[in-house]
């Protein structure tokens, strides 16, 4: 009884033993599961910060493009107002000129509405880059306008000019049927009749050519501007400059003419009549450098 009872005890104690070895083992690990749980949460909070930088990344797409789009916005606000306060500009000129621009506007509009409303950043990112592929406001589309504009003005100066002719022409024919020689003066006259006819050949296809540009074709589009340019250039610089000279021939061909051997009365009269018109150049067709 003493020895089973002795090994009972010996038994129980070893086992406290054991128990107590190996515990705080089981405590430490608890079979497994502690380490799962750290790397439950350990990928909980990976997905959190993942999560919130991609809600930090849409935000910033969003902020971002709401200022590219404002911008252009406000320079095409900008642009309708230069062409509603235009002078030279006919009626259905502005209401054309102004359609456009504000289909602009009203597109770029309805992409801001899409990207604020885009719920992931990479929706987001492919709807951003839409206001600059879809809508090349300073590359294209600004100086396209601009570009249209300075050709209608030059088409309201050419006009002008034009209605002086025939009013030359007779006066040269009443000239001529008074015995009078007026070689010089046709050949003035004519010689701004060819300009005219030259100038406006020239514009009405640089603005065909300056209508079918696309918006969305910077290369094209650049080139064409280039070439449009060097046009206008050559019309505002050297054609219309010819006819400004022609018109100062004109001047002293009429002074010839009327008093051959000095000023008169009659003379100043003659000056007054043929003032010679305003020929200016047109406004800039550059685009506007707003960031």
């Amino acid at each position: 009884m003493k020895k089973s009872t002795y090994s009972i005890i010996t038994i129980g104690i070893s086992g406290i033993i054991f128990a107590n070895s190996v515990l705080p083992a089981f405590a430490a690990d608890n079979l497994g599961g502690q380490k799962l749980v750290n790397q439950v949460d350990k990928v909980q909070k990976q997905a959190s910060n993942a999560a919130n930088r991609q809600s930090n990344e849409l935000q910033n797409i969003i902020t971002r493009s709401n200022t590219l789009i404002t911008n252009r916005i406000t320079t095409l606000n900008s642009l309708s107002t230069r062409v509603q306060n235009d002078t030279r500009l006919s009626s259905d000129e502005k209401s054309s000129l102004t359609s456009d621009i504000q289909t602009e506007i009203n597109g770029l509009n309805t992409l801001k509405s899409k990207i604020d409303a885009d719920t992931d950043a990479t929706t987001a990112r492919t709807d951003e880059k839409q206001i600059i592929t879809n809508y090349y406001v300073y590359a294209v589309f600004e100086p396209k306008v601009r570009i249209l504009v300075t050709i209608n003005n030059l088409q309201t100066v050419t006009s002008n000019i034009q209605a002086l002719v025939p009013q030359l022409q007779n006066l040269i024919n009443t000239y001529k049927s008074q015995g009078k020689d007026v070689t010089q003066l046709q050949a003035s006259l004519d010689d701004i009749s060819s300009q005219l006819q030259t100038i406006n050949t020239t514009l009405s296809k640089d603005a065909t050519t300056i209508e079918g540009v696309s918006v969305s074709s910077q290369d094209t589009a650049k080139a064409t501007f280039t070439q449009v340019r060097e046009d206008l250039s050559q019309i505002v610089r050297t054609d219309l400059a010819k006819i400004r000279s022609d018109f100062e021939q004109l001047r002293s061909q009429f002074k010839q003419i009327v008093n051959p051997n000095g000023t008169t009365a009659s003379e100043s009269a003659s000056e007054t009549t043929m003032t010679t018109p305003s020929v200016t150049s047109s406004p800039s067709t550059s685009p506007s450098t707003t960031p």
